[in-house]
């Protein structure tokens, strides 16, 4: 496929969801280390979920989109192609910080409980990330300090898996294989969580509560939606209300919503991300908003924000309580603690795309040639 999809706006989307993971992850280690902190309200510990939602539903929606225009411009979909650009997009950056996670920095880092524990099942985190399925290490195992973040990639991973194989499949996606796929996911999860509540399965109802194949079906939902152009849905989606409601429904959703609901949020909040990337990357009206050369560079480097962040502000908050440069609990501290912890990511996210990260990417073209049959 020779032309370059390019959706604009989705980077600074991209950006704005790793910040939204990087203030629930600040609040929460400032938490652990039994600091002053803002984890308690509702949405800062909310922003998290939200951010790996949104890429989750981002995932979904581009994967599918591509995948679909591939089929269309070449008659083919390739499998194997597929593939090699999934592994050398995400493999090479997953497998440096599973290094780091296992091998280097547990000399320099400790976390009480987290610490005990990843030192207790050692080996059979190590195999479960190996393998990348790092969500069956956190939901049965442990949590591996400052990386524990890589369970959302092996579920991007395990769904990059099967989704190509299920498109293959069926030649072409229609409304109705889409709908009936998210009706069974979300049916199968309810029954599960619904007998690990009765049996008390804890470690189950965590590994399926993480499995959110449902956040990436609404993503190819969009997807759809926006290659078939079904203008009845895209009228509807690009009605300013409708845009506008979303926004403000996120954000909303998470305090009026009852709390036999609140394992569904992810569910309803799929739908407002959607609206929200078909308005921002396609309407005309909006798509320009966030398209400018720093927020499309942040966006980028996003997957690198993502991945590192968490050892950023662990070394961050011990540089100021263990040497007293300021106290975090003032304005300044605050300040310092968020401005430094965001400018390191950022800075070792750029050095790490630039120097690292691109060399495998720049390999994608020349090794599916090379691989042609």
């Amino acid at each position: 496929m020779n032309k370059k999809i390019y959706f604009p706006g989705l980077n600074a989307l991209r950006f704005f969801s790793a910040l939204a993971v990087i203030i629930t992850h600040i609040e929460l280690l400032k938490h652990k280390f039994e600091l002053p902190n803002y984890w308690h309200i509702e949405i800062i510990e909310k922003l998290g979920v939200i951010g790996v939602s949104f890429f989750f539903v981002l995932s979904g929606f581009l994967i599918t989109y591509l995948m679909m225009e591939e089929q269309e411009n070449t008659s083919l979909f390739s499998i194997k192609n597929f593939y090699i650009r999934r592994v050398l997009r995400i493999w090479p950056l997953y497998f440096l910080i599973l290094f780091f996670g296992f091998f280097i920095l547990p000399n320099f880092t400790y976390l009480q409980y987290f610490s005990d524990n990843f030192k207790l099942y050692f080996t059979e985190n190590l195999i479960c990330y190996l393998l990348i399925v790092p969500n069956v290490s956190s939901s049965f195992f442990s949590t591996v300090p400052l990386i524990g973040q890589l369970w959302s990639i092996g579920i991007e991973e395990q769904f990059y898996l099967f989704w190509p194989l299920f498109f293959k499949f069926f030649k072409k996606f229609s409304f109705k294989i889409l709908l009936y796929l998210l009706g069974a996911i979300v049916l199968v999860k309810l029954i599960v969580l619904v007998l690990s509540d009765f049996y008390l399965l804890n470690n189950l109802k965590n590994f399926f509560s993480m499995m959110k194949f449902e956040n990436m079906i609404v993503g190819a939902l969009g997807a759809l939606i926006l290659k078939n152009n079904i203008s009845k849905s895209l009228n509807l989606i690009y009605n300013p209300f409708v845009f506008f409601s979303s926004i403000i429904g996120i954000f909303l959703s998470i305090y009026i919503t009852p709390n036999l609901l609140k394992d569904g949020l992810h569910l309803i909040h799929s739908i407002f991300f959607i609206i929200i990337i078909l308005n921002i990357s396609t309407n005309k009206k909006y798509f320009s908003v966030l398209e400018n050369k720093y927020l499309n560079l942040l966006g980028t480097i996003s997957y690198g924000i993502y991945m590192y962040h968490m050892i950023v502000i662990y070394f961050v908050i011990k540089f100021i309580t263990d040497y007293d440069f300021l106290d975090i609990n003032s304005f300044y501290g605050f300040l310092s603690l968020y401005g430094s912890t965001i400018s390191i990511t950022i800075l070792i996210s750029y050095f790490s795309y630039y120097y690292f990260e691109i060399n495998f990417l720049n390999l994608k073209s020349s090794l599916i040639n090379q691989l042609k049959p």
